[in-house]
């Protein structure tokens, strides 16, 4: 775990885990035995990286969140995704809630293409031509 610096991983993963808190995504085992903490990070109180390094004492396992908070995790985190745009984002100071109000829409962006269910089966029409213009015109001069 590093704090501060170039390499910030505990507030870099902090800002994703405030994240799945604000979201819901972790198991309600969790919410019951760090409630207090959570509302803290819910009303900005508490950071992620603070949670991360108290509560979940630096290590973040799937057991700790949802179905979808994991699938989403190995998806988004453990892909290297979350570090690509966290490292496309240019950072000064050591505002965390700042670094969250950047990040967190960009998160939620990814979540939520997540979260649509993919039809690849055939494409479905959703609405049928039933005259094309200038058919009527043509039908009228073939049928007498």
């Amino acid at each position: 775990m590093v704090l501060g610096g170039a390499d910030r991983n505990v507030e870099r993963l902090g800002v994703f885990i405030a994240w799945l808190i604000n979201n819901q995504l972790f198991a309600s085992g969790m919410e019951q035995e760090h409630g207090q903490l959570m509302t803290r990070v819910r009303i900005q109180d508490l950071t992620g990286a603070d949670f991360f390094s108290t509560a979940l004492l630096g290590e973040l396992r799937p057991a700790q969140l949802t179905e979808t908070g994991r699938r989403f995790t190995d998806q988004y985190l453990v892909s290297g995704q979350f570090d690509r745009d966290y490292g496309a984002l240019d950072f000064s100071g050591d505002d965390e809630w700042l670094r969250y109000a950047v990040l967190a829409p960009i998160i939620t962006r990814e979540f939520r293409q997540f979260s649509q269910p993919r039809d690849d089966g055939p494409v479905r029409k959703l609405a049928r031509v039933l005259q094309f213009p200038g058919r009527q015109h043509r039908d009228k001069h073939t049928s007498g």
